[in-house]
């Protein structure tokens, strides 16, 4: 019975060290084209410690098949460095004049979309929100305008009005429906010039813009963006929920999800692509925020990040989840930062209003004058 077990034990081992090299690859590989292998990017995380959990039985065990877990961990160094954050200092809300505090928000449509809005007057909350985090930027996605629905009630001019008196909203119109929405950058400092950038009619991604704002004498670049989602509605999580008891009308249902999922991975990889294009091309240090849809160890986290500091990996703790649902692993939402700044803070607030939680970051460019 030893034996039998001791042998199962290295089979399952060889398979979980197996799957875990593969996930490695995904930031080499076309995720359109290897779609099946970035699923399994969504459960890295468990991998990771599945792998680790092997190499401490055999370290205890005294057997040399840690070397294999080991191997594998060392192999992938790359991945585990952009997952976990190992810094827990409180986030201190005084800043001063020199530290640019830069807040990104998937808002839901300020919680109109939210699968379980915690409120009647959501949106008035999440201002309030906002506006104790004291930030000098805000880049927002699934931002929704309602001047052109109710009359007099304009959600960049309530903002405009909190302080930011600089805003550049793009609208993005999502074909078969007539819910309009985009993404919206507000500034405390003057901005001196915008752009936008579409990935495409056919996708339900939202475009790539960006502002360059006067800060501390000279231009810095803010890019947000919210890349392809995969558009789950209250039938796919439902199904992911029940998954474990899988009738047919369920496995139908998972069929969709997937099929989603499929579907997410072939637009982000190009939306990715050009994102990067337009980030090198920046004159100005740069400062990206978004809702990229996709986890740290995805080919579009890598792809957007490049060279880029990610905030959370610099002063941020633990996994950093910013999506409420499905999977604790899911950190999907990020602010980037040149290498010219300084990254002082990183918050994540754990706020019910929208799908996502906010993320804030201090910011200081060393070096430059007042």
């Amino acid at each position: 019975m030893a034996k039998l077990v001791s042998t199962l034990l290295r089979v399952v081992n060889i398979f979980l060290v197996a799957l875990y090299l593969l996930v490695c690859l995904i930031p080499f590989l076309p995720t359109g084209k290897y779609w099946m292998v970035a699923l399994l990017g969504l459960v890295f995380p468990f991998l990771f410690f599945g792998v680790l959990a092997f190499l401490i039985l055999w370290s205890i065990a005294r057997s040399k098949w840690a070397f294999l877990s080991l191997i594998a961990l060392i192999l992938s160094w790359k991945q585990i460095s952009v997952i976990f954050g190992f810094h827990s200092k409180k986030f201190t809300i005084a800043k001063n004049d020199e530290t640019l505090r830069v807040l990104s928000w998937n808002l839901s449509a300020w919680g109109e979309s939210s699968k379980s809005r915690s409120a009647p007057n959501c949106d008035q909350q999440m201002t309030t929100l906002i506006a104790a985090q004291q930030p000098d930027v805000l880049c927002l996605q699934e931002f929704y305008d309602r001047a052109g629905v109710t009359r007099g009630y304009s959600m960049v001019r309530i903002l405009q009005n909190m302080g930011f008196q600089y805003a550049y909203f793009v609208r993005t119109t999502i074909k078969k429906t007539n819910y309009s929405t985009g993404v919206a950058i507000l500034s405390k400092y003057p901005i001196a010039d915008t752009a936008k950038f579409s990935y495409g009619e056919n996708d339900y991604a939202e475009h790539l813009i960006f502002a360059d704002i006067f800060f501390q004498g000279q231009k810095v670049r803010v890019f947000t963006t919210h890349l392809q989602s995969v558009r789950f509605e209250g039938q796919e999580y439902s199904t992911l929920r029940k998954i474990e008891n899988p009738d047919e009308s369920r496995l139908k249902g998972s069929r969709t999800v997937v099929n989603k999922l499929k579907v997410g991975y072939h637009y982000r990889g190009s939306e990715a692509d050009l994102a990067n294009e337009k980030i090198r091309e920046s004159p100005y240090p740069a400062i990206v925020c978004g809702d990229f849809n996709d986890v740290p160890n995805s080919y579009t986290y890598f792809k957007i990040k490049d060279d880029l500091q990610d905030a959370f990996l610099k002063k941020g703790n633990g996994i950093g989840r910013t999506f409420r649902y499905l999977s604790p692993t899911l950190r999907i939402d990020y602010i980037l930062a040149d290498k010219k700044f300084k990254v002082e803070q990183f918050n994540r607030i754990i706020a019910p209003y929208s799908d996502h939680y906010p993320i804030v970051a201090d910011l200081t460019l060393p070096g430059t004058a007042p």
